[in-house]
């Protein structure tokens, strides 16, 4: 509830398609996740945005991403919340963009993971206000929240080209601000440039 809501501050049009694979406690099963990507493939999403890491790769997990992939379909997830540099999954995936979390100075929150493998861009993760269930609001703090900003701006990017793959995505996305911090991608996400760019450059 908490990522919609982000997802549709971010890009208000969009067309939600919430697949649940994990249950209230947090846990959950590789499987449901794996058939989630393929499900969201067969049924024409354009963006698939993954709120969690693994700690370990998967051979299917990362066959379904690259199929899915294939299709023109764009992912962004989170980086992941231990403060350190390591690797996490599927933010580490090539095809993969994943995203970190920084405050509103401009800097690596402190839970957030960091470091080029696993990291392409930054949004911001900290306080963020947004819906909540039972009709209700909420703030949320994570590397989960930042994911949903990025995805969201694809999104937006999509309905002004048709060429909107993983490659464009992340040639638009690239137009962003600098930061100072290290192993926090190509800087902080900047919708407007991205989107600038996307209608002068991208058919």
């Amino acid at each position: 509830t908490m990522v919609a809501g982000i997802l549709h501050l971010v890009a208000p049009k969009a067309s939600l398609m919430p697949l649940k694979t994990f249950k209230a406690d947090g846990t959950g099963q590789l499987s449901d996740i794996i058939s989630a990507v393929y499900f969201a493939a067969q049924n024409k999403a354009n963006v698939v945005n993954m709120s969690f890491d693994l700690t370990s790769p998967s051979n299917e997990l990362s066959k379904a991403i690259t199929s899915a992939e294939a299709q023109g379909i764009v992912f962004a997830a989170s980086s992941g919340n231990d403060g350190k540099i390591e690797m996490v999954y599927p933010a580490g995936y090539a095809n993969v963009m994943g995203v970190a979390s920084i405050n509103d100075e401009n800097q690596r929150s402190t839970f957030s993971n960091y470091g080029n493998q696993i990291v392409w861009i930054s949004a911001p993760g900290e306080a963020i206000v947004t819906t909540y269930p039972f009709g209700a609001y909420a703030a949320g703090w994570g590397t989960s929240f930042s994911a949903p900003f990025v995805s969201g701006a694809v999104d937006l990017l999509q309905s002004e080209s048709n060429s909107m793959n993983e490659n464009n995505a992340k040639l638009a996305l690239s137009h962003a601000d600098p930061l100072l911090a290290i192993g926090m991608g190509v800087g902080r996400l900047d919708v407007y440039q991205a989107a600038a760019f996307t209608q002068l450059q991208l058919p």
